[in-house]
C-alpha cells in the first residue's frame, strides 16, 4: 500500500499526506487500547510502553521487508538501494503484523512474562489498528474493488468515485475495516479463554477473512505471477496454526484430548477442500463464462466460512 493522495503539508522536505496522518491516529488509538488491555490482564506496568517502543520500528521494518520481498523483481530492475527510500511508500500489513508479534515476544522475554499472555493482550488492539488503518485507505486511493454496475449502490461507504476513470468502485477497504471491527468485538466478548487462545483467534479470524477480502480488491495489490501474496500468506498462516495445534494435541494425554485423530483428519480434509474451492473460484471470477461474479464470491465466502470453522475446531477446540 503506498502513501498516495492528498498532501497536507511538508515536514523536513518530505510531503505528509492525509493517509499518513490517519495512520498515525490509528496507531495512537491502538496504543491507548494496548495500555488498557495490558492493565486489564494485569501485566507488568512497563509492558505496554515497551511494546510500543519496539513495535513501531519493528512493524515499520517488517512491513517494508515484506513489501520488498513480494516485489523483488521490481527492485532487481530499479536497484536494491531503492528499498531504503522509505518515504516513497511500499508497505504490507502482513509484515507489520509480524513485526508487532516479534515486539510482543521480545517484550515478554525482557519482562519475564509468558509470551502467550503478552500476545493475548496485543490481539484486540491490533484488530483496532487494522480497522482504522483500513478506514484510512479512503485517502490513499487503494482498497477499491470492481466497478459498480447498479446506480443505486453508487454512494459512500458502499463505493467510492474514481476521478481518473469517472466511475464508481466498490469500497473494499470499508468492508475490511468493518471486518476488523467485528473481530475486535469478538475478541472482547470473552475474557476467560485459555492462555494464548485470544491471539490465536485473532490470527485465525483475520486470515480467513483476508482470503475473501483480498480477492475483492482491484487495486495495486501484491502478486507473484497470478497469485495474490496476501491470500497466499493467509493460507500459510492458517496452515501453521493448524500444524502447531496438532503438535499440542499430540503432546496431551489421550484422556485430555477433545478431538479424535479421525475427526482431526476429517477437519483437515474439509480445510484443504475449502482452500481448493477458493482457488477454483479465484480463477472462475475472471475465466468462467458460466458463473457470474456474484456467484463466485458467494461460493468463496461459504468456503472461507467452512475453512474457518474447520481451523477453529482444530486450533481452539482440540
Amino acid at each position: 500500500m503506498g502513501e498516495e493522495g492528498l498532501i497536507l503539508f511538508s515536514l523536513l522536505g518530505m510531503p505528509v499526506t492525509a493517509y499518513a496522518v490517519c495512520l498515525v491516529i490509528s496507531l495512537t488509538i491502538g496504543l491507548a487500547a494496548l495500555h488498557r488491555s495490558c492493565a486489564r490482564r494485569r501485566l507488568a506496568g512497563d509492558t505496554a510502553g515497551m511494546i510500543a517502543v519496539l513495535a513501531l520500528p519493528l512493524g515499520l521494518l517488517g512491513a517494508r521487508l515484506f513489501y520488498c520481498v513480494a516485489r523483488w523483481s521490481l527492485y532487481e530492475e530499479i536497484g536494491f538501494l531503492q528499498m531504503l527510500r522509505l518515504w516513497d511508500g511500499g508497505y504490507a500489513l502482513w509484515g507489520a503484523m509480524a513485526g508487532g508479534a516479534l515486539a510482543g515476544v521480545l517484550t515478554a522475554k525482557r519482562t519475564h512474562q509468558p509470551t502467550s499472555r503478552v500476545l493475548d493482550a496485543m490481539a484486540a488492539p491490533a484488530a483496532l489498528v487494522i480497522c482504522f488503518s483500513r478506514f484510512s485507505e479512503y485517502f490513499s486511493g487503494q482498497g477499491n474493488g470492481l466497478t459498480v454496475e447498479h446506480e443505486a449502490l453508487c454512494f459512500f461507504p458502499v463505493a467510492v468515485f474514481n476521478t481518473d476513470y469517472e466511475e464508481w468502485h466498490y469500497a473494499v477497504f470499508m468492508l475490511e475495516a468493518v471486518v476488523a471491527l467485528v473481530i475486535f468485538a469478538a475478541l472482547l466478548r470473552k475474557h476467560d479463554r485459555p492462555q494464548g487462545d485470544t491471539a490465536r483467534l485473532f490470527v485465525l479470524l483475520y486470515s480467513v477473512c483476508q482470503v475473501l477480502c483480498e480477492s475483492l480488491r482491484r487495486d495495486e495489490f501484491l502478486r507473484w505471477l497470478f497469485v495474490r501474496v496476501s491470500q497466499l500468506t493467509a493460507a500459510i498462516v492458517l496452515g501453521f496454526l493448524i500444524f502447531f495445534a496438532i503438535l499440542r494435541w499430540k503432546q496431551r494425554p489421550v484422556a485430555q484430548r477433545h478431538l479424535t485423530s479421525r475427526k482431526i483428519a476429517l477437519l483437515c480434509f474439509v480445510f484443504l477442500a475449502c482452500i481448493g474451492v477458493c482457488i477454483w473460484m479465484e480463477f472462475a471470477v475472471d475465466k468462467s463464462p458460466d458463473l457470474p461474479v456474484w456467484a463466485c464470491y458467494s461460493i468463496m465466502a461459504v468456503s472461507c466460512a467452512g475453512m474457518g470453522a474447520a481451523a477453529y475446531q482444530i486450533v481452539l477446540k482440540n
